[in-house]
């Protein structure tokens, strides 16, 4: 039956991942990493000085190869991320598998990043072309009532400038929202055998590469 964790830790059963007993802040069982289909994962068991995935204390968190973690402390213990990984092997179903259905994870990204722009950009259309109907809308009310005429024209150039914030705050945004985006898609874009991320390339370019060239693990 094919390995899915191991432990790590000082003090670990055979076919887990040992450290040497020197490295005291490191408990017996320190963390343990898992390998499910969408990649690995780093997991603290409750140590006394923590688990750090690039210098951030995590509980459980998702990991690729170019990680740096850190047991008992920050700057304590490094992992030796593709020893640990190389333990942990797939089989050459699932890896193929796992491979085939990056394929819908670039897919995915790039599609919800076109659709991002493009409502960003229907959306500023549309607050733009508000402050500009204002004035005439409101003319358009008080031309029976000359003398809140001036008071009409006051009211649309503050609406403009209420709509043009607002429409700069909702342009500001669309910038945070693709690098969310593109934070998760590296996190998930990665080789399913070892965890070494492929970047934005697409995925036909790395399938006609025929292999990852972190592990060498070949692709059908």
């Amino acid at each position: 039956m094919e390995k899915k964790e191991i432990i790590i830790g000082r003090q670990v059963e055979k076919g887990n991942y040992q450290i040497d007993e020197q490295y005291k802040l490191v408990g017996r069982r320190h963390a343990r990493l898992i390998r499910k289909p969408e990649g690995f994962y780093i997991e603290d068991l409750d140590s006394a000085n923590g688990t750090f995935v690039n210098s951030k204390s995590v509980k459980v968190k998702k990991i690729v190869s170019s990680d740096k973690v850190m047991l008992g402390g920050q700057n304590y213990y490094e992992l030796n991320l593709a020893k640990a990984m190389k333990m942990l092997p797939m089989s050459d179903q699932e890896f193929q598998a796992a491979f085939q259905n990056l394929k819908k994870v670039y897919d995915h990204y790039q599609k919800t990043k076109v659709k991002i722009q493009k409502e960003s950009q229907g959306m500023m259309m549309i607050k733009r072309s508000i402050p500009m109907a204002l004035p005439g809308i409101a003319m358009m009310f008080l031309k029976n009532f000359p003398a809140l005429q001036i008071f009409g024209g006051v009211l649309s150039a503050v609406a403009m400038v209420i709509c043009s914030i607002w429409a700069s705050k909702s342009m500001a945004k669309t910038p945070e929202l693709i690098n969310n985006l593109r934070e998760q898609f590296l996190m998930d874009y990665v080789c399913p055998n070892c965890g070494q991320d492929f970047g934005e390339r697409p995925w036909e370019n790395i399938k006609r590469q025929g292999k990852c060239k972190a592990c060498g693990r070949e692709f059908n």
